[in-house]
């Protein structure tokens, strides 16, 4: 027996997601240059939730059991201090797709007509996660007080010695035994305007990152990405072969990756390792279609929603810095 044309649609809808969405995700993903970058040194994670917290093992001290040794020499046993790892919250994305019932009795037993709409409102549903995506990444908010994913402004402080709780950590006090903040970003504040202070105060907070790891990705607003290719200065001159193969509009600073965000906050350019920043995502809910549900109140109109879990992590500060003031 056949089914009502509102059951022929929702499988309809429901097959052609099944068929888009792995190339849904992967524009989604992609469009976004911060995360294609980082999935270019595979830290954009697929772990199952299964409703725990998100754990993230820490690199922000080590455990100076190491050492050299004579015939006969013990060592000394110990284990991890358990703040070695810490735990933040999964965040949920999502968006929807509404039908209502005039437009399927409109389009009536026209196939061609059903995906038509249909194809619109998923390429139009793409284009908002991809705005909340490129949004949520840099917004100054993060932790379990905000529905949105960990901002790189949250998690790479333009103010690190201020008291601020990252995965659980206060910034401001945690140090190791040396009495070393182990738990801050570098942070410099630029000397002036970028065409006599901009290569200088990029060196810097470089070779100061550099200490605490490996900085192979700069991200800056586009005002300041666009002062970097007019000094010509030679260092941004060369093309980063990576940056190529994953077709990244870039330039280059010391050879590395230095890339541009609609969304960066003005003035600030970001240095980051990527060996160090990581996102995650539930593989069992990555932008996965819930139930057709009948909207309250409404005569056969049905709405179902998309939807991604994962969230935005850092496991080594010291080793990102952020750049402040640029002009």
């Amino acid at each position: 027996m056949a089914g009502t044309i509102t059951e022929t649609l929702n499988t309809l809808y429901t097959t052609t997601w099944a068929k888009r969405r792995a190339d849904v995700v992967d524009q989604v993903f992609e469009e976004n240059r911060l995360l294609t970058a980082m999935k270019s040194k595979g830290m954009i994670k697929f772990e199952s939730t299964d409703g725990r917290r998100l754990e993230i093992p820490l690199r922000i001290s080590r455990p100076g059991t190491s050492k050299f040794f004579g015939k006969g020499a013990t060592f000394t046993i110990s284990d991890f201090d358990p703040l070695t790892v810490a735990y933040d919250t999964y965040k949920n994305l999502g968006d929807q797709l509404v039908r209502y019932w005039e437009d399927d009795k409109i389009n009536g037993s026209s196939k061609t007509a059903h995906i038509k709409m249909m194809n619109a409102k998923i390429d139009t549903m793409k284009d908002d996660l991809e705005l909340a995506l490129e949004t949520a990444l840099w917004a100054d908010t993060g932790g379990s007080s905000v529905l949105d994913y960990n901002g790189i402004q949250y998690l790479i402080d333009n103010a690190p010695s201020t008291s601020v709780v990252v995965h659980g950590i206060n910034q401001s006090t945690q140090t190791d035994g040396q009495g070393n903040f182990i738990w801050r970003n570098q942070q410099l504040t630029s000397n002036g305007i970028f065409s006599v202070f901009g290569e200088a105060d990029m060196t810097n907070i470089y070779n100061t990152c550099s200490r605490w790891g490996k900085t192979d990705l700069i991200v800056s607003p586009q005002a300041i990405y666009e002062l970097g290719e007019a000094e010509a200065i030679e260092r941004v001159r060369v093309v980063n072969k990576e940056a190529v193969d994953l077709g990244l509009d870039h330039i280059t600073f010391k050879g590395k990756m230095w890339i541009w965000s609609p969304l960066c906050p003005s003035g600030i350019s970001y240095f980051i390792d990527r060996d160090h920043l990581g996102f995650t995502v539930d593989p069992a809910v990555n932008f996965v279609m819930g139930p057709w549900k009948t909207i309250p109140n409404q005569y056969e109109d049905v709405v179902t929603q998309i939807v991604q879990r994962g969230n935005l992590w850092v496991d080594k500060r010291q080793c990102h810095g952020a750049l402040t003031a640029q002009t």
